[in-house]
């Protein structure tokens, strides 16, 4: 009971910027995840594109929607936390109201699906480096997985709202989803207040520069196993994210999508934070051995088809997301502290790589399946690469044990005005 009042007491001290960033939060992620499940489907359904060639171009707008993310640090930078997320949602506006074009006009969808991605290339590592620059390296992976929270909550909610939408009219949801992005701009415009970079202090009171070019390549290489299991981690994700929708629309019916996400999302809400402290100091590699075991085991249940064994692989799935995502977030920040904005930029990097793989390995494996009349075997493939993966983080996951966990809920925020 305590313990629930610090973290009250906590989220009460929150400035009122940082508080609509996490509510703002919740309603991106609505409006990107009516539209981003179902990106495979409307290219392939709506605009009339060979499956193969909407999952090359799924995969090309995943790499620039993670791997432009890189670019994040550097505008940040030049324009600031807040200039830079509004400019990255003005981006993405255009790219919906392109794209809702693009039913009519097909060639559209190349242009709008850059733009689309481009938005959260930029505005994801800006976020989260704001939420970590406005408190204490202690509440870091509580307020992290807050804000995981408030964004699977949106990603759970966006596709059970567009399932329905898209059967009815896809101009509809496309244009409702840019008029959405439209007041999103403008409230974060209202609402969001210009944040001073955080100086982290080193020993002796003295605060540290933000590094050189040269010094962010050295400082990564004390990174690349958290990048290594970054990448192999969103490059298993996307396929569960990029290929359910056309496998729930080809063995069942596509509205099992909205349910299967909602699940996934659920999950990251209701565990994640409550979590984030464990998460945070346990072994380095069990845990994400153990997450891609679970995502493993759940993508080979969903290989039996049908509407139980897809929610019951998702939530098996969902449980090495809990844990394996927000671990990843933790250890970057861990390596790269001085500038949090480069440190997710390069998270979303490998995401990004990872993601390009996941769409072009999955385009030609689906197409391969679904030529077969076996869709099934499409997730035992994955499943396959999963336990693989957890094979590999026993192997070179190291001994590290703990990331910057918290231990003390009751410590101050510190807000920077």
């Amino acid at each position: 009971m305590s313990s629930l009042s610090a973290k009250w007491r906590t989220f009460r001290g929150l400035s009122s910027s940082l508080k609509s960033l996490i509510v703002l939060s919740f309603v991106v992620a609505l409006g990107s995840y009516m539209v981003t499940p179902f990106i495979g489907v409307l290219m392939v359904q709506a605009v009339g594109l060979d499956v193969r060639l909407a999952g090359v171009l799924v995969a090309v707008a995943t790499f620039i929607q993670f791997g432009g993310s890189i670019l994040g640090g550097l505008v940040v930078d030049r324009l600031g936390l807040k200039r830079t997320m509004v400019g990255s949602l003005a981006l993405r506006t255009t790219g919906l109201l392109l794209l809702g074009l693009a039913v009519k006009v097909p060639w559209v969808a190349y242009p709008a699906v850059v733009l689309v991605a481009a938005g959260p290339a930029l505005y994801l590592p800006a976020n989260k480096a704001y939420i970590v620059t406005c408190v204490s390296d202690e509440l870091r992976p509580l307020f992290l997985g807050v804000s995981s929270a408030a964004l699977n909550a949106g990603m759970g909610l966006g596709p059970l709202l567009a399932a329905v939408l898209i059967d009815a009219d896809p101009v509809v949801l496309l244009l409702g989803a840019a008029a959405l992005f439209g007041l999103i701009t403008l409230a974060h415009q209202l609402t969001m207040r210009p944040l001073a970079r955080r100086q982290d202090a080193l020993p002796g009171g003295v605060t540290a520069d933000r590094p050189a070019p040269a010094e962010k390549l050295q400082t990564l290489r004390g990174a690349l196993r958290p990048v290594l299991f970054t990448a192999l981690a969103f490059y298993l994700y996307f396929f569960f994210q990029s290929f359910l929708g056309l496998y729930a629309a080809g063995v069942h019916n596509i509205q099992v999508l909205g349910w299967a996400m909602l699940v996934n999302c659920a999950m990251m809400v209701a565990l994640q934070p409550p979590l984030s402290g464990w998460i945070a100091r346990a072994d380095y590699r069990r845990l994400v051995a153990g997450s891609f075991a679970l995502m493993a085991a759940g993508t080979a249940v969903m290989s039996l088809g049908h509407t139980a064994a897809l929610l019951s692989g998702t939530v098996l799935f969902s449980l090495g997301e809990v844990f394996l995502f927000l671990r990843c977030d933790l250890e970057m920040v861990d390596r790269i502290p001085s500038n949090p904005a480069f440190a997710f930029g390069v998270q979303r990097l490998t995401a990004g790589v990872g993601g390009l793989l996941a769409g072009i390995v999955g385009g030609f494996l689906f197409a391969h399946y679904e030529s077969a009349h076996d869709l099934g075997m499409f997730w035992i493939a994955v499943a396959v690469q999963c336990a693989v993966a957890a094979a590999i983080a026993l192997v070179l996951g190291g001994r590290r044990t703990a990331a910057a966990a918290p231990h003390d809920e009751q410590a101050d925020l510190e807000v920077v005005s």
